[in-house]
């Protein structure tokens, strides 16, 4: 066996896949630490999430606020991650977020967690606030608290421009920082990954402004002998090198006409249409799966799901065909519509199939500005009825510049535009800007003045939960969504289980969470067929049936993905071998069944979080609109009269994690078959 050495043959504890070390750091004091992390915890939680879990469950004093100096964070790697392992080229961040007062977590490209791991570090958890503006600093040499009042109130790109010259580039640094809008304490700020990737929902980048915290730098150094140690060498890179082989041998001419021919056509809205009304899925091959994702990610998907029902418009009113029509209007914001901005790729790293890009905007001075995605693309356009793909582009590059959340940014201004229209507010309350449906210029006005917190921008900059608050005039009531956090911009009108994921999972109102809806709506195959029965996971479009036992399975699978540290579109491009990969690293002779209960595992202490800090199954309430009650009862289009059960899928969601449905706590019997019985013995039902 051809084993790579790290002292004894090992990491820490006799351990193969990991350091078993985190780096505890307190800004107030200026203290820092190396704490071992026990062997059994990669065991049952695998690295990611799952790890960030655990500390989060050891480190965060109970009932804090998120904002508070004694609350931490962690930026955690995946069990893979730092290894060149295809698709791993990820960052997570766990904590607690202040826009819902949930558990929080994300999972971003970029190069910061391969760095702590060459470091000989698995997570860096952060607690307590810095005096002034300051950059936490990780190399070789040590550890270091460095002022930052210089890049303090910087944009994105002048802050990474200005790090980078001062620690090094990309290939030897990893940096995390945060913008203007999370220096300022926006709810919705972000924090970006180098450069172009976003922890984007939940707040982490006011968690970063309180603590003072305008970046994380971590130099890996070189040659330090700080590899994480694997426990048959050869055959991990012999399954890496296959998967790489296997991608880029897809990845073909051939394939590319293929999928040319196979693309959404701008005057086949009615087929889509009809697809959606009566629940007929579009399966494709996966070698054709894999074209499409490296040619165009998610903006493959735009004027498909606008015309199909998938995308929400109108804040949550709109029909794609009656008002954003595909031949007039759809088809300017499609993903080809989008590649003729492109100037170059851009992958997370680690990536056989880089399904990213930068774009450039001569008309408004654009350059170097990373692609605005699916979700970006339908917030400022579709849904709030604007076809000007270059003011979509203007208002991505101005949450990114300032560090924002696309989806919440977007989603308030939609519910601006609907304010406006009903007379509960004026130009006169946005600082004379007339925010009236299709107005791109004013959503660009918008966002720069939620980026700097000025004027209305002031009280916008929490989402619209807080800014309906703060108007009253009644806007609450159509403020959309769950728990505080806006939901993402896939339908649960459409795709049911995507709703469950906005009310059910531990982080409200997110897409990226972990759900069957992939099954659902176009027959993705389960990542780990073998560790249940097909039927489990095998679940038609309409209807209820076997739906909560799917959305189980699926959510923990995921939590499995994000315990490796693997892109979760790997899901519908599949072909990884999780669990020999895992074997190889490791040595532990795991099976499929034992990686999803690591899932399962990873997602009850996410929830037993919630359960902790006092939040109920009942803060997780979705708006009327997105179950076709009230006037989101459409009356034309493919969701004609469609009403989504989520009330109903949410119990039976419970029901097969075996959590109660008024408390969300965990049966003790099942606690116990998970081995988490002590851990959570204060949560338990």
């Amino acid at each position: 066996m051809n084993e790579s050495r790290h002292g004894n043959g090992s990491g820490g504890n006799g351990l193969y896949g990991a350091h078993g070390r985190a780096l505890v750091v307190d800004l107030s004091t200026g203290e820092h630490r190396s704490e071992t992390i026990p062997a059994d915890v990669f065991r049952q939680y695998l690295g990611g999430y799952g790890l960030g879990a655990w500390l989060m469950w050891k480190h965060f004093p109970a009932r804090t606020e998120a904002t508070a100096p004694e609350a931490c964070f962690a930026l955690v790697s995946g069990l893979l991650t730092g290894l060149r392992t295809p698709f791993s080229g990820r960052i997570q961040i766990v904590g607690k977020s202040p826009l819902t007062g949930t558990w929080a977590d994300s999972n971003s490209g970029g190069s910061t967690a391969i760095h702590l791991r060459h470091a000989g570090y698995d997570a860096l958890v952060v607690r307590g606030r810095a005096a002034e503006p300051s950059v936490l600093v990780i190399r070789e040499e040590g550890i270091a608290i460095e002022p930052a009042g210089d890049l303090w109130g910087t944009q994105i790109p002048e802050a990474f421009d200005a790090l980078q010259e001062r620690y090094g580039t990309k290939f030897r640094v990893g940096v995390s920082a945060i913008g203007p809008a999370g220096e300022r304490g926006a709810r919705i700020a972000s924090v970006m990954n180098d450069r172009y990737h976003a922890f984007g929902r939940q707040g982490f980048g006011a968690v970063f402004g309180s603590k003072n915290l305008k970046a994380v730098v971590v130099d890996g150094g070189e040659n330090t002998g700080r590899t994480v140690p694997v426990r048959d060498e050869k055959r991990f890179r012999a399954l890496c090198d296959e998967v790489n082989r296997e991608y880029r041998s897809d990845i073909s001419l051939p394939m590319r006409l293929v999928v040319k021919m196979a693309a959404p056509k701008k005057h086949f809205g009615f087929v889509y249409r009809m697809f959606a009304k009566f629940g007929i899925k579009i399966e494709s091959p996966q070698p054709a799966m894999r074209q499409m994702w490296a040619d165009r990610g998610t903006t493959a998907a735009v004027a498909l799901s606008v015309e199909n029902g998938d995308a929400p418009l109108k804040n949550w009113t709109g029909v794609g065909a009656r008002d954003f029509p595909l031949a007039k209007k759809g088809w300017k914001l499609d993903g080809a519509e989008v590649d003729k901005m492109i100037t170059k790729k851009l992958s997370c790293g680690d990536c056989p199939a880089p399904c990213k890009g930068i774009v450039g905007v001569k008309s408004r001075g654009l350059s170097d500005v990373r692609r605005p995605d699916y979700e970006t693309i339908v917030g400022f356009g579709a849904n709030i009825l604007n076809d000007d793909l270059e003011l979509v582009t203007a208002c991505h590059d101005a949450c990114n510049r300032y560090g924002m959340d696309a989806v919440s940014s977007s989603a308030t201004i939609a519910w601006v535009c609907e304010a406006v229209e009903r007379g509960d507010m004026t130009a006169d309350d946005l600082d004379g800007v007339d925010m009236r449906w299709g107005n791109g210029e004013g959503a660009l006005a918008l966002t720069v003045k939620m980026g700097e917190g000025e004027g209305c921008g002031e009280w916008l900059r929490h989402g619209l939960a807080s800014a309906s608050r703060h108007v009253g005039r009644g806007t609450d009531a159509y403020a959309v969504h769950v728990g505080g956090q806006e939901p993402a911009y896939h339908d649960p009108r459409f795709t049911s289980l995507m709703g469950v994921t906005y009310i059910a999972d531990p982080t409200p109102g997110r897409h990226t969470a972990g759900s069957a809806s992939w099954n659902e709506t176009f027959g993705a195959g389960f990542p780990l067929p073998e560790a249940v029965d097909k039927d489990e996971v095998t679940i038609a479009w309409k209807g209820t049936k076997n739906k909560g036992t799917a959305q189980a399975h699926y959510s923990n699978a995921h939590q499995t993905l994000n315990g490796l540290g693997l892109c979760m579109f790997t899901g519908l491009t599949g072909g990884l071998p999780w669990v020999d990969m895992v074997n190889a690293l490791t040595g532990w002779n795991v099976d499929q069944k034992e990686l999803l209960l690591c899932g399962e595992r990873i997602q009850n202490l996410r929830n037993a979080f919630n359960v902790r800090e006092g939040v109920s199954p009942s803060d997780f309430r979705p708006h009327a609109r997105m179950m076709g009650e009230g006037d989101g009862r459409l009356e034309t289009g493919p969701l004609a009269g469609v009403q989504a059960p989520l009330e109903q899928l949410k119990r039976d969601y419970y029901q097969a994690m075996d959590w109660d449905p008024d408390t969300g706590r965990l049966s003790r019997n099942r606690a116990e078959q998970l081995g988490m019985d002590d851990l959570l013995e204060a949560q338990l039902a």
